[in-house]
């Protein structure tokens, strides 16, 4: 069983491609990876529901600070980039639409890491300390370890 509009956790994997196609891949080529595995600490790829109500919303669990960062920050070159090849102005949706589109989730994910000036690392072990950096926060409750063992286990 997979949620959030997927109909195959495979597809995660092509809607960051799409996704960093229009954004860009980052410095060291790695966007598409920190977002399949982002998704895959997030939510299994899709395949975990996440149960808290209004906390994340959709594949990437976008949490409403960081949700409205991206609609206040988000450069008006990118919002018109996001425009011109998905059609979805990011200053008109909301948060609960992130539940049933992953294709939107995967867009503020992007956007959302654009933010961070430093550059994605290169592997995973790296990536799994940006996340909890720059995407988890101290307080969170993943660890850059379950991020790893996510990332190998549901980043397909």
């Amino acid at each position: 069983m997979v949620y959030y509009g997927l109909a195959s956790p495979g597809h995660v994997r092509e809607y960051a491609r799409r996704v960093c196609d229009v954004l860009g891949n980052g410095v060291n080529a790695t966007a598409i990876n920190m977002l399949v595995e982002t998704a895959a600490q997030e939510t299994h790829g899709g395949r975990y529901r996440d149960p808290t109500a209004g906390a994340g919303r959709g594949l990437c669990q976008i949490d409403p600070i960081a949700f409205e960062d991206v609609q206040a920050r988000t450069r008006e070159e990118n919002v018109g980039k996001v425009f011109e090849a998905f059609n979805i102005d990011i200053h008109t949706v909301t948060h609960e639409q992130l539940d049933h589109s992953p294709m939107l989730s995967m867009i503020f994910c992007r956007l959302h890491y654009i933010l961070v000036p430093e550059p994605f690392p290169r592997d995973v072990v790296g990536r799994a300390y940006y996340w909890k950096a720059h995407y988890n926060s101290e307080a969170g409750h993943g660890t850059p370890q379950q991020y790893i063992e996510n990332a190998r286990r549901y980043a397909v």
